[in-house]
């Protein structure tokens, strides 16, 4: 560490030691360590210099975690609803303000049957059946639809 000279006044002695005790009190609270040498540097993983076959390599180690529905989840999410442009007159919440998907861009069909969930949004049905297999989540306002469906069956009792 520091060599203390002998020469030094109490005042001097007194001026380094808190200037000492300031170090180590930043360092506790920058790093929670007292040591600046990282223990768990050796683990740590630095993607951002690694090729597109070594990232690929580990998203093979770390597997795929699946975030979507089950078909069964996914069909008591959605309502299925007749193409309108008005507001459903049962729940007053707009059916959907777009004339296309949201998810293939494609326009509605005049009576085209949809695929409405809780959040109010509507989609067609394959499209949205197809979406909730992968994502737990309306891909308009991210509310979550198995969550969503819940909360409004709990409300309608």
């Amino acid at each position: 560490m520091f060599h203390v000279h002998v020469h030094l006044s109490l005042i001097e002695l007194l001026v380094w030691q808190l200037a000492q005790t300031t170090v180590l009190h930043n360092n506790m609270l920058m790093g929670g360590r007292v040591h600046s040498r990282d223990r768990f540097s050796n683990w740590r993983l630095d993607i951002d210099d690694m090729s597109y076959e070594q990232l690929l390599e580990l998203g093979d180690k770390i597997g795929y975690v699946n975030t979507g529905l089950k078909e069964d989840e996914i069909s008591r999410c959605i309502r299925k609803t007749k193409g309108s442009m008005k507001k459903d007159i049962a729940t007053n919440v707009p059916v959907h303000v777009d004339n296309k998907c949201s998810i293939c861009q494609e326009e509605y069909e005049a009576d085209e049957e949809m695929g409405k969930l809780c959040c109010g949004h509507s989609f067609h049905i394959p499209c949205i059946k197809q979406w909730l297999l992968q994502k737990n989540a309306c891909p308009v306002c991210k509310t979550e639809a198995k969550t969503s469906m819940l909360a409004s069956m709990d409300s309608s009792y």
